[in-house]
Parts: structure tokens; sequence; C-alpha cells
């Protein structure tokens, strides 16, 4: 269910509406908040705005990064599962073949 919550961020204050919990909603503006925070200070040129920009900029280079290693590990869950449906014919192939050559198969 969407709820309304004002956060804080770089003392910029805003309201929100989000289906998320109020405990994950604290967590990533703590987040946001320091990491604003922490460009901020190391360049004291860079407004917070510039600062937010950045973070942005941060967080979505990682989120793509990950997108692709998630589609790495789909497209070899995929190639792994591929091999194993075909190593599990073939041993029901040789299963059969043992069987009709009067082999005892367990």
């Amino acid at each position: 269910m969407k709820q309304k919550f004002t956060i804080t961020i770089a003392d910029t204050e805003m309201n929100i509406i989000t289906d998320e919990s109020p405990e994950f909603v604290d967590e990533i503006v703590g987040i946001l908040d320091r990491k604003i925070r922490e460009i901020n200070t190391a360049s004291r040129r860079c407004s917070k705005t510039e600062a937010a920009l950045l973070c942005a900029l941060d967080y979505c280079s990682d989120k793509i990064k990950m997108q692709r290693k998630v589609r790495g590990f789909d497209a070899e869950t995929a190639l792994k599962n591929a091999q194993i449906n075909h190593l599990m014919a073939e041993n029901e192939k040789l299963r059969k073949k043992l069987i009709s050559n009067g082999i005892k198969v367990d």
C-alpha cells in the first residue's frame, strides 16, 4: 500500500509516495544523504545539486553493471541447464540401451 513520507536529503526536505516500508525508506535516505554529503565535503566547490547528480550517476552506473552481471549469470544458468538436460537425455538413452541388451540397471 502506498504511503507518504517526508524525507530530508542534504538539508532538502521533500515528500515522496512509495510502496516501500518505512525502514527501507530510512535506509535509502540515509545512504543517499551520506553519499551526497561525502561528495560535497570532498569538493567544496561542488554544490549540493552537483553532488546529487554525481551520486545519481554513480548509482546508475552501479545499477547498469549489476544488470549486466545478472544477464551474464542468467545466460550461464541457461547454458548449464541445457547441458544438464542434454546429459540427462543421453543418460536415459544409454540406460534403455543397457536394458535392451539384458543388463540390469539400478
